[in-house]
Formats: C-alpha cells, structure tokens, sequence
C-alpha cells in the first residue's frame, strides 16, 4: 500500500511551529469476499455462491470486472450454470451485466455504488472433472479487477 505524511508548519506574531508527522496509508476502498451457501456436493449437484463487495469510498466505483476461475487446476471441476446469475446493488436488483460463461466465469462492466455494496449470486453445476472422494474439496477462486484498483482483490 502507498504511504502518505503530512506536517503543518503554524505561524502567529512572528513563531513558526512544526506540527507532530502524520503518517497514514492509503487504502483501496473496494473489498470482497466470497462465500459458497453449501458445505458440501456431488456429482451433478449446483452449488450457490455468493460474492460481496464492499465500496467504502464516496464515489461510484465502475468498471469493476470479477472473474472466477471455476475450480481449475488443471480441468474444471464447475460449470457455471447460464442465466443463474443475480446481480443486487445496495438491495436492488440490477438489470443482467455482460457474462461470460467461461471457464472462467467473467461478469464485466459491473458498477459498485458509492459507500454502498454490489452481490452477485450465482450457481455452478459439479462436474465430472470434480474430484468425489470424501475428503475432496473444490477450491475456487474470485477475483475483482478495474476501476483503478492498484491490485487485484482475490
């Protein structure tokens, strides 16, 4: 993260005063997480996820695009399911973003309102590229890219 200091130099009747240093940090105001609504699949099943994020600045945050690579390592073990996807800015639901199916999944020009939060909620289907065993996972992965983050928020 970028760092910042700030000092003010104060003058009255001819005495000039430094103030202390403030050191601060600046911060992305875009946050996210990503959360699956089940803790466990078969073959076939469709799993739900749900990725929050967060605009903790004043202004509209454009441009966001959010990708999710669909489980792969080196096959894909999910398949996004066409149409599923749920878009809510602050609650309301928005019109359906430009989507690509994938793999991966990319939601593109997306917008996050100021001070304000965007969901997007969707389901993958479980492949046959899933690994089943009973201590198996599927580690899949959300990534938000644009508006001007300085890195993207896996």
């Amino acid at each position: 993260m970028a760092q910042f200091t700030n000092q003010a130099r104060l003058s009255y009747n001819d005495t000039v005063v430094d103030s202390n240093i403030a050191v601060g940090e600046i911060r992305e105001v875009l946050t996210a997480s990503k959360t699956a609504v089940g803790t466990t699949y078969r073959a076939g099943d469709r799993v739900t996820y749900v990725i929050s994020i967060i605009n903790a600045g004043s202004a509209a945050q454009t441009g966001v695009t959010v990708a999710d690579n669909l489980g792969a390592l080196t096959l894909y073990p999910l398949t996004y399911a066409d149409g599923s996807l749920r878009v809510f800015a602050d609650g309301v639901l928005q019109p359906s973003p430009t989507v690509t199916a994938g793999p991966p999944l990319t939601v593109s020009e997306l917008t996050v309102p100021a001070d304000g939060s965007l969901l997007l909620i969707y389901e993958a289907v479980v492949n046959d590229f899933a690994p089943l065993g009973t201590e198996d996972t599927i580690v899949n992965t959300a990534t938000v890219t644009g508006a001007g983050l300085l890195t993207p928020i896996t």
